[in-house]
C-alpha cells in the first residue's frame, strides 16, 4: 500500500530547502563600506578630470607669499602625470598658467610669454601627490576618515536626475597637510562626499575647516569626471 506524505509534511519540506539553497545573506550597507568601494573604485582608475575652488582666506603657491590659488581644472593620469590649468591672483591680477607635473617635476607656463620653466620644490601645487593610488587622498580618505556617517540620498545641481549618496565625516588636520604638501593646514576638516553607489564613483568631496570662524571660514571643493580616461602628457 502506497503511504502519501500529508501536504503540511511537504510544504515544511520545500521551506527547508529554498532556505538552504538560498546563499548567505547579503552584507549589511553600510558607510564605511560604501566609502571602502568608492576609495578602491577611484584608486584603480586609469585617469580622470578633476576641478578643485577654494572660498575662505588666502591661500598661497609659493614661499614668499606672492601667487594665490584660486581654483583649478585638470586631468590626472595614473600614477604619476597631470595637466592642470590653475588661475592664481598675482598682485591683483587673476591669470591662468598651465602646470605640467611629471613625476616629481613640474613645470608652470609663464603668464606673459607662455614659456615653460621648471617649478621650484616649494611651489605647493602638486596633483600627482594629491591624488596617487597609493598614499594620496582617496586611499587616505578611506583610511583616516572618522565619525563617518549617512546623511541621506541627494542629488548636485550639475546633475541633476542622479541620486547619490551624501557621506559625512570628519578628518585630521595632520593627514591633510601631509596629502597636500602643506597648502592646506588645519586642525581638522569635515569632510562631506557625494557617491554613485551603482557606480562607486565619487563625484564631490567638500572640505571644511572645523575651526574656521567668519572670514577665517575655509572650504575645499573637488569634484570629478571623466572616470577611466586619460591624455598624453608630456614634458615641455
Amino acid at each position: 500500500m502506497k503511504r502519501y506524505l500529508p501536504i503540511s509534511s511537504i510544504l515544511i519540506f520545500l521551506i527547508i530547502l529554498a532556505a538552504g539553497c538560498g546563499g548567505p545573506p547579503a552584507p549589511e550597507i553600510t558607510p564605511e563600506s560604501i566609502l571602502e568601494n568608492a576609495v578602491v573604485y577611484m584608486c584603480g582608475l586609469a585617469g580622470f578630470e578633476f576641478q578643485t575652488s577654494h572660498t575662505g582666506p588666502a591661500v598661497y603657491l609659493d614661499a614668499d607669499n606672492s601667487v594665490q590659488f584660486v581654483d583649478a581644472i585638470g586631468h590626472y593620469v595614473s600614477p604619476d602625470k597631470a595637466l592642470t590649468k590653475v588661475n592664481i591672483s598675482f598682485m591683483g591680477m587673476v591669470t591662468e598658467i598651465t602646470v605640467i607635473s611629471l613625476e616629481d617635476i613640474q613645470w608652470g607656463s609663464n603668464p606673459l610669454s607662455g614659456a615653460y620653466q621648471e617649478l621650484d620644490s616649494a611651489y605647493l601645487l602638486k596633483p600627482t601627490q594629491y591624488f596617487d593610488p597609493t598614499a594620496g587622498f582617496f586611499p587616505r580618505l578611506g583610511s583616516g576618515t572618522y565619525e563617518l556617517v549617512l546623511v541621506g540620498e541627494e542629488e548636485l545641481e550639475e546633475m541633476p536626475g542622479v541620486t547619490l549618496t551624501h557621506l559625512s565625516g570628519i578628518i585630521p588636520g595632520a593627514m591633510i597637510s601631509e596629502i597636500s604638501n602643506e597648502l592646506i593646514i588645519v586642525e581638522s576638516m569635515a569632510a562631506d562626499m557625494w557617491v554613485d553607489t551603482a557606480t562607486n564613483q565619487i563625484h564631490r568631496v567638500v572640505l571644511t575647516d572645523l575651526a574656521g570662524e567668519g572670514e577665517g571660514f575655509s572650504t575645499w571643493q573637488f569634484n570629478f569626471w571623466n572616470y577611466g580616461a586619460t591624455v598624453e602628457i608630456t614634458a615641455p
